[in-house]
C-alpha cells in the first residue's frame, strides 16, 4: 500500500469517527461497506473482522473520554452485556455461513429499515411508566442529572438481536442499538450514545478476539492501521459535534447516512 492511498484511509476513517461519535455509533456501518467494494472478492467473514476492529478503536477512544465527564452508564452496560455478548458470538459464527451476495443484500435491507424508522420519529417519544422498571439516575461532570426508568423484560430480546445482527453484519451493532436505548429502554439520548460506546467496545472486543482465534482475517485487514488512526483522531471532532447538536439532528444525520450506505451496497450487489 502506497503513501497516498494509506493518508486517504486515515482521512476517510477521520470523517467516519467524527460522524459515527457523534450519533453514537462506532462507524461499522459505514467501514463494512468501504471494505466490500474495496475488497470485491473477500469473504464476509474477512470484511467484518476488519470492520469490528476499527469499530473497537473508535469505541475505545470515545469511551475513555466519556467515561471522564460521568456520561456512560456503567451498571446499564454490565447488564446489557450478559445479553449481548453470547448473541454477538452468535451472530459472527453464522458471517462464516452466509454467501456475500445474501450478506450484502441484507445489510441493505436492515441499513434502509432503521433509516425509514429513524426519519419517521427523529426524537424519543416521553416514556410511559413501566411497572417493571429499573430506576436510573445519573449526574454527570457538569452537574446535568438525568433520571430515567428502564423496563427490564421489553429490553432484553431487542438488546439480543441488535448485538446478533450487529456482529453478522459487522457494524457493532450502534445504529441498531441506540434506537432501542432512546425507544425501548428510554434512555435520555446525551447518556444512551455515550453508554452505547462502551457496550459496542465489549461486544466488538469479544466478536474481534472470536474472529482472531478462528484465523478469520484476510486482505480487508491491510486496512485496518490506517482506518484506525482516522477514527481516533477523529473522535474528538465527533464529541464536539455531539454537544453543538440536539437529538433530533443527530438522528435525522444517522439517517441520512444509513439509506446512503443501504443504497450504495444495494447497487454493490446489483
Amino acid at each position: 500500500m502506497g503513501p497516498v492511498e494509506a493518508l486517504a484511509l486515515v482521512a476517510i476513517g477521520f470523517a467516519i469517527g467524527t460522524y459515527a461519535t457523534a450519533i453514537g455509533a462506532g462507524g461499522g456501518f459505514l467501514i463494512a461497506p468501504l471494505l466490500l467494494i474495496r475488497y470485491p472478492d473477500a469473504d464476509p467473514v474477512a470484511i467484518t473482522t476488519a470492520s469490528l476492529t476499527v469499530v473497537f478503536a473508535s469505541a475505545l477512544a470515545s469511551s475513555a473520554v466519556m467515561a471522564r465527564e460521568r456520561l456512560v452508564d456503567l451498571p446499564v452496560v454490565a447488564a446489557m452485556l450478559v445479553v449481548a455478548v453470547p448473541a454477538a458470538l452468535l451472530g459472527g459464527l453464522v458471517t462464516d455461513l452466509v454467501p456475500r451476495a445474501l450478506f450484502a443484500a441484507g445489510f441493505a435491507v436492515l441499513l434502509g429499515c432503521i433509516g425509514a424508522y429513524l426519519v419517521w420519529r427523529p426524537v424519543a417519544g416521553v416514556a410511559e411508566t413501566a411497572g417493571n422498571a429499573w430506576q436510573r439516575t445519573r449526574t454527570d461532570r457538569a452537574g446535568n442529572r438525568y433520571s430515567y426508568r428502564i423496563p427490564i423484560f421489553p429490553s432484553i430480546v431487542p438488546n439480543a438481536g441488535a448485538s446478533f445482527l450487529g456482529a453478522l453484519a459487522g457494524i457493532g451493532g450502534g445504529p441498531i442499538g441506540i434506537p432501542i436505548m432512546t425507544r425501548l429502554m428510554h434512555i435520555p439520548h446525551t447518556i444512551a450514545t455515550t453508554s452505547m460506546h462502551a457496550l459496542i467496545v465489549a461486544q466488538s472486543g469479544v466478536v474481534v478476539a472470536m474472529h482472531l482465534a478462528l484465523s478469520h482475517g484476510g486482505d480487508p485487514g491491510r486496512d485496518v492501521p490506517w482506518l484506525a488512526v482516522g477514527v481516533v483522531l477523529g473522535s474528538p471532532a465527533g464529541r464536539l459535534v455531539r454537544r453543538r447538536l440536539g437529538e433530533g439532528p443527530l438522528t435525522r444525520l444517522l439517517a441520512l447516512g444509513l439509506f446512503f450506505i443501504a443504497v450504495r451496497t444495494a447497487v454493490d450487489v446489483f
